[in-house]
């Protein structure tokens, strides 16, 4: 029994091997390699008042206000909402975040890089300080004398 099981095992091996082996030829090849990668320019965010205003971002809608960090490409778009259009370029990496109000547009990206650039640094904490304690004995009966001349004088001590 033990003999037929052990061939049972090794024909199972081998049919699952050879399963493989017809199914590594059925693999997908890969549609992206990471040479071919497309990078993102950077992100926009709109926001508006009234809300849900209609965007279109070259001509394209990209859906209603507040948008919320939109990859876009990088290079200069034109943003229209409603009847108003206006430019807009992109650089690598940048946040830009655009405002609609009363029928113009704000940049509010680079407001809020000001502000950041003028907020002040945090305060560093304090280190505590060591006590120094006094080497020499005669240090510490120094101090001892200077602590008993002070209660019998004063009476605040």
């Amino acid at each position: 029994m033990k003999k037929y099981l052990k061939y049972i095992g090794l024909l199972a091996i081998c049919v699952v091997g050879v399963t493989l082996a017809f199914a590594a030829e059925e693999l997908i090849a890969p549609t992206r390699t990471i040479e071919g990668r497309v990078e993102v320019g950077g992100t926009l965010s709109v926001v508006s008042e009234p809300p849900e205003l209609e965007v279109f971002l070259d001509g394209s809608p990209i859906g209603k206000t507040p948008i919320w960090l939109q990859e876009v490409k990088a290079g200069s778009h034109t943003l229209r909402i409603g009847k108003e259009e206006t430019d807009l370029v992109v650089d690598t990496g940048e946040k830009v975040t655009i405002s609609f109000f009363k029928g113009s547009f704000i940049d509010i990206s680079k407001k809020m890089e000001a502000a950041e650039e003028s907020r002040p640094a945090p305060e560093k904490p304090r280190e505590e300080r060591e006590v120094k304690k006094p080497r020499r004995e005669e240090d510490r009966e120094d101090i001892i004398r200077f602590e008993h001349f002070l209660n019998r004088n004063f009476d605040f001590f």
